[in-house]
């Protein structure tokens, strides 16, 4: 069967999302800082001298090189093109880029997600991306507010338990 019609793990993909198309002109894609520094790490660890005795059993080498390099080269891009955003002591209290956002759902149960760029979110780590429906219609919210999110099993209504801009404490 010819590879096209199989999945293999490329390797090295995991740290984050795969990288998204090229940004077209003056678009702003935001990034926090703890996410700039995972790419950096990243990108570093695919160019150091290690990387080339890493890889999938089954894989030859050259293949394993083109997959680092291909890698390599979609993170350095995105770093070019990412601006870090840091948040600012007068956002307290209210949901931004970058906070720490503790819901509560119809049921009572809670969850709680960071409020990230596209290029880190990971819903699965609590990385929620700021252009996703839930983040859009929490921004701006603070403790107490409720959100009503449209989702593909129907409409969800989440109310806003906890704001911090550090990692909040249950």
């Amino acid at each position: 069967m010819s590879k096209a019609f199989t999945k293999e793990d490329s390797g090295g993909d995991e740290g984050l999302t795969p990288a998204r198309p090229r940004s077209w002109q003056g678009e702003q894609r935001y990034i926090t800082p703890e996410g700039y520094r995972a790419i950096q790490e990243e990108l570093a660890s695919l160019l150091g001298p290690d990387a080339s005795a890493e890889g999938q059993p089954g894989l030859d080498a050259g293949v394993r090189k083109r997959e680092r390099e291909r890698r390599a080269q979609q993170l350095a891009d995105t770093l070019e093109e990412v601006r870090v955003v840091t948040p600012e002591s007068s956002q307290e209290g209210h949901v931004f880029f970058g906070a720490w956002v503790t819901l509560e759902d119809e049921e009572g149960a809670e969850v709680t997600y960071r409020i990230v760029g596209p290029d880190e979110a990971d819903v699965k780590a609590g990385r929620l991306s700021v252009e996703s429906p839930l983040a859009k219609a929490l921004l701006g919210k603070e403790v107490g507010e409720s959100v009503q999110v449209e989702r593909p099993r129907g409409a969800m209504e989440y109310t806003v338990t906890q704001v911090a801009y550090s990692l909040p404490t249950h």
